[in-house]
């Protein structure tokens, strides 16, 4: 008798274990999610603070995500990586919340002085991003999103495979989308023009692999 008591005790407690191990499964996966919330919230209020710097920048970091997305899609990036170019091309922008509206909004070709805070913006998104921990795989990729293949860009003069590949995306993609959008200093272009002004700085601005990724996501993608 003693025998199974102790069996029938031991069933209880396993009983109890097993909806307490389900209970602190489902407190974590809350917590998880409350805190995934607040990650994707912050994100959101540093792109809702561009976007109210000026009216020229609004809505232009969800459109390069869009299209930096679909061109590592048809690379076959893996899914953690996409995640990862999703952040950082949502924020590679962030920088620009240091810069003065005047600049950003002058009508004018801007002055040597001008053009050189701008060209620190990939700086001052690093810098603005670099206390929050979970974001710190992002910070080489939005530091590097100006650097050429042939080592003209800028901060550092990276070329070729120096270049992270995720911030070769999103230079593509940044740079269709200021092509196509209207600016105070210049017209926008059609997406032909866009597009052939991609593939002509092919090899010397921009990754090949990634323009012609590029080209075939517009078609496939964006303007289906």
């Amino acid at each position: 008798m003693g025998n199974i008591t102790e069996i029938e005790n031991m069933g209880q407690k396993l009983v109890e274990s097993r909806s307490a191990f389900f209970n602190m499964l489902r407190d974590l996966d809350y917590s998880y999610r409350e805190l995934k919330n607040l990650y994707e919230s912050l994100i959101l209020s540093f792109v809702n603070a561009l976007d109210a710097k000026s009216p020229w920048t609004k809505g232009h970091s969800e459109r390069v995500t869009n299209y930096a997305v679909a061109t590592a899609k048809e690379m076959g990036l893996k899914e953690k990586d996409v995640d990862t170019l999703r952040t950082a091309a949502i924020l590679h922008d962030i920088g620009k919340i240091g810069t003065y509206e005047v600049i950003l909004d002058k009508p004018e070709r801007l002055s040597f002085e001008e053009l050189a805070l701008i060209k620190m913006h990939p700086v001052k998104g690093e810098e603005i991003l670099k206390p929050i921990g979970q974001l710190k795989h992002i910070l080489p990729i939005i530091r590097s999103h100006h650097e050429r293949i042939d080592g003209e860009g800028y901060p550092d003069g990276l070329k070729g495979d120096e270049i992270p590949l995720l911030s070769g995306i999103i230079s593509v993609a940044d740079s269709f989308d200021s092509m196509m959008s209207e600016r105070p200093y210049k017209q926008k272009l059609g997406i032909d023009d866009a597009l052939s002004e991609l593939e002509r700085c092919s090899g010397t601005q921009f990754d090949p692999q990634v323009v012609e990724a590029f080209s075939k996501a517009i078609v496939k993608y964006v303007l289906s």
